[in-house]
């Protein structure tokens, strides 16, 4: 891959602005754990990907994206970005209850990130199922560097994550925390696994490398979406799942935060995806990694004991 890609300059630029604007705003700004954030995941956990991750038979090819397949990405793009601010898909009754939210909310993503583009893709273009990720390459060498990374960078969130916070402080029995991440991790695998990394990697990376040219172009690109992505649902929920930020993140801060903290791990996540060039790694790795954070979330949520 060749780093010189104009959208990876254009990336970077961005993020040292970011970066620049975080240490204007350091005493309010998690700078140390962004920072942090990027050196171990952005490019130490990258870095594994090259060592543990099998690469596809051959050279991974760089599937065209026509103008009109890629005006409707950018447009449904643009329908996703109206619908994280202002849809409310749940019937009122439904809030409060852990487990009808949770269903709730993840059927609403499988519907809009998953079946809505598949089937748009699939319907006006043929697009192959193995242009979109659903390819299985080296099944066991794909499963062993899953396993693998998601110890490594699950331990990680553990050992730092602010959602680990209450099982470090030891406020959950040995047993709780197992029940918790089985469920979580369970959970995850279609609300994060499936959803975020078939329509960051499989639908938006893979367009936008196939209309660029270039794998590193549509990595960054579909990076700096990813993180910005999340924007909006920590300002709106005002910190209550990004602690780093505090109780009353300010819209810039959870931009910055997005830039600087989460496109990173979109780097480690993409990578993943163009060497193997299949969504099952990506989808058992973020899964797990997210399950860590989400277990003290579950064994609230049904009331584990």
């Amino acid at each position: 891959m060749r780093f010189d890609d104009p959208v990876a300059l254009a990336y970077a630029g961005i993020y040292a602005a970011a970066l620049l604007l975080a240490v204007w705003k350091r005493r309010t700004f998690p700078l140390q754990d962004a920072i942090t954030v990027t050196l171990v995941v952005g490019f130490g956990f990258t870095a594994l990907v090259y060592v543990l991750a099998p690469a596809y038979p051959g050279a991974p090819a760089v599937a065209g994206a026509s103008p009109a397949e890629m005006l409707f990405t950018l447009l449904y793009l643009g329908l996703i970005a109206g619908l994280l601010v202002v849809a409310k898909p749940l019937p009122r009754v439904w809030k409060g209850h852990f487990v009808k939210e949770r269903l709730g909310v993840g059927l609403y993503k499988l519907l809009i990130f998953v079946l809505l583009p598949l089937a748009g893709l699939r319907l006006f273009w043929q697009t192959s199922w193995a242009n979109l990720g659903f390819a299985l390459g080296d099944l066991r060498g794909q499963l062993l560097a899953a396993l693998l990374l998601a110890l490594l960078l699950g331990g990680f969130n553990l050992l730092v994550g602010s959602g680990a916070a209450p099982i470090r402080s030891r406020q959950f029995s040995a047993r709780q925390v197992s029940l918790g991440f089985g469920l979580a991790f369970l959970w995850n695998l279609l609300e994060v696994g499936l959803v975020e990394e078939f329509f960051f990697r499989g639908f938006l990376q893979g367009r936008l490398t196939g209309f660029l040219g270039a794998p590193v172009g549509g990595i960054c690109a579909a990076s700096l979406l990813f993180g910005l992505a999340h924007a909006p649902g920590i300002y709106l929920r005002r910190g209550e799942e990004q602690g780093a930020l505090g109780p009353r993140p300010t819209l810039l801060n959870a931009v910055l935060y997005s830039i600087l903290a989460l496109s990173p791990t979109g780097w480690f996540m993409g990578l993943l995806y163009w060497r193997t060039q299949s969504l099952l790694a990506p989808i058992l790795v973020h899964a797990a990694v997210d399950a860590v954070a989400h277990i003290p979330t579950f064994i609230r949520g049904v009331r584990l004991r």
